[in-house]
């Protein structure tokens, strides 16, 4: 009876310390690898600042009794705000839409024969793009391009022999201020370094056209300066160009980059 007795306790024992080793053994099992995280999803609205630097050019033509024409660039800095919105489509393609201001600093002169000094100030620019481009995860890449618009001011300092300016040996200046329209196309790569926050460099050329623009002036003093002589510019057009580049920072209040799993 005392020996039953004490092979039940061994066999209690021995099932008390099986059990104890197989839950150790289980414990020690291996830990599933955590999920990647989900692919970034570039659909959604975006909003940011941008800053860089600009080189412009201005060729300038006379069409008066002067057969002139001169060319000169202008560099500056010039930074601002875009707004936009993008989609991706299936797969990488992304698509968007993009407005963008900016404040700028872009200057520029020249002197040659018979316009004493020439000089051009862009003071600001805008435009409004569309985006296309090819996502690679949390890079994209893309081209961008559409309407630009530019605040761009020209003066002339003039003393030909033409003007009673000329003949009285002082100069003439003349200020010339317009809103310029035209187009701007370039290309950038975009990167999602952190959260919803994205870093931009881009190139970007802007051609705002040829303008003309007319000056009348002061016709000569009657009995002292012959008749067709006049304190003006000669009849001209002005071209300009620009290109930037520039680096953005942007905040994308993007659609859920992952499906939306429901709690119980």
């Amino acid at each position: 009876m005392k020996r039953d007795f004490i092979q039940y306790l061994a066999g209690a024992a021995a099932g008390v310390l099986l059990a104890s080793t197989a839950a150790n053994a289980a414990d020690l099992a291996p830990v599933p690898a955590p999920l990647p995280p989900p692919p970034f999803v570039w659909t959604g609205f975006e909003l940011g600042a941008q800053v860089g630097g600009a080189a412009g050019r201005t060729s300038v033509s006379l069409f008066d009794t002067l057969n002139f024409s001169d060319g000169y660039s202008s560099t500056g800095v010039f930074g601002g705000l875009h707004v936009g919105f993008n989609y991706q489509l299936m797969g990488p393609l992304v698509v968007g839409v993009q407005g963008e201001y900016n404040f700028a600093g872009v200057t520029g002169s020249a002197s040659a024969f018979p316009l004493n000094y020439l000089s051009t100030s862009v003071r600001e620019f805008g435009s409004a793009d569309a985006r296309i481009g090819v996502a690679f995860d949390r890079l994209l890449v893309y081209a961008i391009g559409g309407f630009a618009y530019g605040d761009i001011r020209n003066a002339i300092n003039f003393q030909g022999a033409n003007s009673v300016a000329g003949l009285l040996g002082f100069p003439v200046n003349r200020f010339f201020a317009a809103n310029r329209y035209g187009f701007d196309v370039g290309g950038g790569l975009e990167y999602n370094f952190w959260g919803n926050w994205t870093a931009r460099a881009e190139y970007r050329y802007y051609d705002f056209g040829r303008l003309g623009f007319a000056d009348a002036g002061f016709a000569g003093f009657p009995g002292v300066f012959a008749p067709g002589l006049s304190i003006a510019i000669p009849n001209h057009t002005s071209r300009e160009t620009m290109q930037t580049g520039r680096l953005g920072l942007t905040y994308k209040f993007a659609w859920p980059s992952s499906p939306v799993v429901a709690r119980y």
